[in-house]
């Protein structure tokens, strides 16, 4: 897996930890799945014996109306596609739109190159640059007419660091000028709190080359119901991105739960609120300890830890599931991802770390 959250193969090779461990490498909100969303997709059972609604009308209406009043931004049907996660909307994206040659950032997230090497893209590399990792104004001097495509993760993963306002404006000239398609990816902004000021929806009734990749997953806790969506003003391209695919994206309890969560006004805020005070403490005590962090806005931190070499399975042995990033492009074997759980978990973790790290 070039991902986290497989609990599963660990239970597989260690059935003895199965329901004993604390996953801190899936990224998702530390309340988990509000009630009304469960009561909803429970109840959407008694329509499961039907095909769920291959365009996902309802859905689709609940999303426009959710943008209209959070961004002011009024779009129509055909400027959203939902998909079996934002992983299902990246892959239709890119068989839609079969992209020569595109830029990625190293590292950000992986499921944009697995989604390219489909359609046998050349690939393009703007390394943020060490120690910050940070995308910086240099990445608009990667930008030239030879490309199709790029991808840009706001904010980025695996380090949780935000492209700000005036960047984004300039990479959305910079591309418009070029003739590259930019794909930004905002599932975890709205952990930032700057989804209103970074966000790029607003954005995208003048600028066709613009598409928006959003997910229920993370901020509602909902990765086992799989629910993403992608925004556009480009009819076309949406209309072929919806023939890439199965013809039922959707389920019909993950269109439910979907509906539910955005009417969900004060869960978002509670969430950032409870995310900011942990990311707080966990980076006190990372500091405190003199473990290398970078300052991540979103719900996960990313580590540098270069001892012991086995931390990775030190930390599984006391019950705790960290993310390996030695396979992001740019980062080495010494860097792992955190996700901001609850202050139990936090707690948990912090102990393990002093434990197999030696710090105090």
């Amino acid at each position: 897996m070039i991902h986290g959250g497989d609990v599963y193969s660990i239970y597989e090779a260690h059935p003895s930890m199965t329901d004993r461990l604390v996953d801190f490498s899936a990224n998702i909100s530390p309340l988990g799945m509000p009630e009304a969303i469960k009561t909803a997709a429970v109840r959407a059972l008694s329509e499961a014996e039907c095909y769920p609604d291959p365009k996902a009308r309802s859905l689709t209406d609940a999303i426009i109306a959710f943008l209209l009043r959070t961004y002011g931004t009024a779009l129509d049907r055909s400027c959203v596609v939902c998909g079996n996660g934002a992983a299902d909307v990246i892959y239709r994206l890119v068989l839609a739109l079969r992209p020569k040659r595109a830029l990625l950032c190293a590292p950000t997230f992986a499921e944009y190159e697995e989604a390219l090497a489909l359609t046998d893209t050349a690939l393009e590399f703007y390394s943020c640059a060490h120690p910050s990792l940070a995308v910086k104004d240099d990445i608009c001097q990667a930008i030239h007419p030879g490309l199709d495509m790029m991808f840009l993760c706001n904010p980025n993963n695996p380090t949780g660091l935000i492209t700000d306002a005036g960047l984004l404006q300039k990479l959305i000239q910079t591309a418009r000028a070029n003739g590259v398609f930019l794909v930004v990816d905002e599932c975890f902004l709205d952990f930032t709190g700057q989804e209103r000021t970074c966000s790029v929806i607003p954005k995208l009734s003048q600028n066709k080359h613009i598409f928006v990749l959003k997910s229920f997953t993370k901020m509602y806790a909902m990765a086992g119901l799989r629910l993403g969506y992608g925004l556009c003003t480009d009819a076309a391209l949406m209309n072929r991105m919806r023939q890439c695919g199965q013809p039922w994206p959707v389920s019909v309890t993950a269109s439910a739960a979907g509906e539910a969560a955005l009417t969900l006004k004060a869960h978002p805020e509670k969430v950032r609120r409870l995310v900011a005070r942990e990311r707080r403490y966990l980076t006190d005590a990372f500091a405190r300890l003199g473990i290398r962090f970078f300052d991540s806005q979103a719900n996960y931190i990313l580590l540098q830890i270069k001892k012991p070499p086995d931390f990775y399975e030190q930390m599984l042995a006391r019950g705790i599931v960290v993310r390996r990033c030695g396979n992001y492009r740019n980062l080495d074997d010494t860097f792992y991802r955190v996700a901001v759980r609850s202050h139990e978990h936090n707690r948990r973790l912090i102990k393990a770390l002093m434990e197999v790290t030696g710090s105090r």
